[in-house]
């Protein structure tokens, strides 16, 4: 199996707000495990990075890591059962469930597809029916939140974010918009001498189900609450794996359910059974992500009282196509095998992805202080199976590229522990003078360290101009030797680095 990785930038619509955060911009990780020729995908957020070690640079890393154990996996084979697979994984990485649930949903894709069955057979499920997804309202001014429900009529219930649970003047205005009901979400952001005096017109307001009121570590607050709330209170922050489950059960009227979060389909599979035999109410929900990783959720949906999906709904770009919503929020699943998702290169949210050579070539020669090249003559190895080429995109536009190549280190470049045929050449890096300084040299430059590793390389080397040192050491590679005078293409050092 060959497991590889992309990066997506995803925005809004509206700008995304909640009583803990606003947020303009998501990047995601994309992980695609390859096997006989067919592909399954997975998605990990970086969002609420301390909490979940989930910034971009730790995830990778934990990618790379873990790379040894991908390339021994078979998903269809004697050792391919999904809970021995998931433990594996999860033993490799105990604090990253992101990342653990990135792999994981490629993994349930990825054998599904290759069975030629939508995932949710593949997992023992019968066919979800009748979804419908609830329609998220991000915190804004009442009347803003207001427009939002108004491009949005018809749907099933609202999930309105809000600050406070004792200004009832937003859902007043939204009430004045829709009979539909409410579920409102405090975000771990609110204080029992606020929430309390208003649960008798919040239910007068038909709010349905409140979610997080309290911080996760609130614990006697919450319990306290679910003894007295006429509204049903669920669990969102509080509820991160089946660990958690009996805390919850103690303290909330039920749970939601968030793959990502939970570290995966697997233990989110697990943990909505085990709670709707305790007879708590379900929600299944998702972080902010692609259809890339919310359409693998979905094939869920016919285990769970509220469904939340709208993600791809409130999306400005994606990554591809995969679950659809209509006008008042019906789900539905691709009539595909898998997750039904299916990758497109010129969506706009991709923000490194994979390029044909002559895409990388192209970006090189429009790039500043880039050696002359003669137009359709690129590298030897540029068809190779081992080759990869990647590109920086923004909008759809390659505005930067990088190539690697099985290639190890010329004679005299001897590297410490160094095992022949277990590097990449770094070939080309380059970006376009408009995305200088906005990070897109470091996406291109940490997914191409990822993708080395996932490729079973230990070592990933190339030849850089002086003026590029700074960056590479900034990003610990080392220096080796003098300069050194290539042709056509004046002074360079060569540099390398760890893929761990």
């Amino acid at each position: 199996m060959r497991v590889t990785a992309h990066e997506a930038s995803l925005t809004q619509r509206h700008l995304w707000r909640s009583a803990r955060e606003a947020i303009p911009i998501t990047r995601t990780v994309i992980v695609e495990a390859e096997q006989d020729g067919v592909s399954g995908y997975g998605e990990a957020s970086c969002f609420m990075t301390d909490h979940y070690n989930s910034g971009l640079e730790r995830m990778h890393a934990d990618l790379r890591r873990t790379a040894p154990l991908l390339t021994t996996l078979d998903v269809c084979g004697p050792d391919g059962d999904a809970d021995s697979v998931w433990q594996r994984l999860a033993t490799e990485l105990p604090d990253s469930p992101f990342v653990l649930a990135a792999l994981d949903s490629a993994l349930h894709d990825l054998r599904a597809r290759l069975l030629d069955v939508p995932l949710w057979k593949s997992l023992g499920l019968d066919r979800p029916r009748n979804l419908r997804s609830s329609y998220s309202i991000g915190l804004d001014t009442p009347e803003a939140m207001a427009g939002k429900l108004r491009e949005r009529p018809g749907w099933c219930a609202y999930k309105v974010k809000l600050a406070d649970p004792g200004d009832l003047s937003i859902l007043r205005e939204l009430r004045r918009q829709t009979d539909a009901p409410f579920l409102i979400d405090g975000n771990c952001g609110w204080d029992p001498d606020r929430l309390v005096p208003a649960l008798p017109q919040l239910h007068g307001l038909d709010v349905r189900l409140i979610e997080q009121p309290y911080p996760r570590a609130d614990w006697d607050d919450a319990r306290s609450l679910k003894e007295i709330s006429p509204i049903p209170v669920i669990a969102d922050e509080s509820i991160t794996s089946p660990a958690d489950l009996d805390a919850c059960a103690d303290a909330f009227h039920g749970i939601n359910v968030k793959p990502m979060k939970a570290g995966g389909l697997t233990p989110a599979l697990a943990m909505l059974r085990a709670a709707r035999e305790r007879g708590l109410i379900t929600m299944l929900g998702c972080m902010p992500e692609s259809a890339a990783g919310v359409s693998a959720t979905a094939h869920l949906g016919g285990l769970v009282d509220h469904l939340d999906v709208d993600v791809v709904d409130l999306l400005a770009v994606d990554t591809g196509h995969g679950l659809s919503l209509d006008a008042t929020g019906h789900v539905a699943l691709p009539d595909r095998p898998g997750s039904g998702y299916h990758p497109d290169a010129t969506a706009h949210g991709w923000y490194v992805h994979h390029v044909p050579a002559e895409r990388a070539h192209l970006v090189r020669r429009q790039a500043p202080g880039s050696a002359p090249a003669t137009p359709g003559v690129g590298h030897p190895q540029d068809e190779h199976p081992a080759t990869r080429h990647l590109a920086a995109l923004l909008q759809g536009r390659e505005v930067g590229a990088a190539s690697l190549y099985a290639e190890d280190p010329p004679a005299g470049h001897d590297l410490p522990d160094q095992r022949p045929g277990r590097a990449r050449r770094l070939y080309g890096m380059a970006t376009l003078d408009e995305v200088r300084g906005t990070g897109a040299g470091s996406a291109l430059l940490r997914t191409a360290l990822t993708v080395a590793a996932l490729d079973g390389a230990e070592t990933v080397w190339g030849h850089v101009p002086d003026t590029a040192l700074g960056f590479y050491r900034k990003h610990r590679f080392d220096v080796l030797g003098g300069p050194l005078e290539l042709p056509g293409a004046g002074p360079h050092h060569f540099v390398h680095r760890s893929t761990r």
